[in-house]
């Protein structure tokens, strides 16, 4: 081999190497870039598991009657919305069963206002698994029986009457 050819050929190495280089650092960096994002998507996964495990510890046990009539009565209680009345319904379908329940408040002269009623409803549907509401009918409170009517414009003060409220769990039913 003479000595042109071997230049050549080490030359040919040397833009190899080059080239193998720059492919590794923008690889290495690609790399890189995926493992810190993962890492913070694993991170955020873990919250949210241990968030999970906490709503499950905390959430109530019972599927009776007296269980949800108590967990109702609480979130009404830590909404500061009073006393409330809590009548349920079963309703059997095909493939589910449907627990209905009418939640009637105590009757006022106060009204309930709106971070109160997203209060109550956030976490009676949040603690009790698929508990949904299904029906929930409000107007503006009125002060007295016999008013004038509500007074209309920007100023109304924000206090608002539950006429209906129904919420439902429905559950699968087991295969025979």
């Amino acid at each position: 081999m003479n000595n042109r050819s071997t230049l050549y050929t080490l030359v040919g190495l040397a833009v190899a190497a080059l080239i193998g280089s720059l492919w590794a650092e923008s690889n290495l960096e690609y790399w890189e870039d995926s493992l810190r994002s993962h890492q913070t998507r694993y991170k955020a996964i873990w919250e949210e598991c241990d968030d999970l495990e906490m709503r499950r510890e905390k959430a109530p046990k019972g599927s009776d009657e007296q269980s949800f009539r108590l967990h109702f009565q609480t979130q009404a209680y830590s909404a500061q919305m009073g006393d409330i009345n809590v009548n349920v319904n079963t309703r059997n379908r095909n493939a589910v069963e449907d627990k209905i329940f009418k939640i009637e408040f105590a009757k006022g002269d106060q009204g309930f206002r709106r971070d109160q009623l997203r209060n109550f409803l956030f976490n009676a549907e949040l603690l009790y698994p698929r508990v949904r509401t299904t029906s929930l009918v409000i107007k503006p409170h009125s002060e007295g029986a016999r008013s004038r009517g509500i007074d209309t414009g920007v100023e109304r003060i924000d206090l608002w009457d539950i006429t209906k409220l129904e919420m439902r769990q429905r559950s699968p039913k087991a295969k025979n």
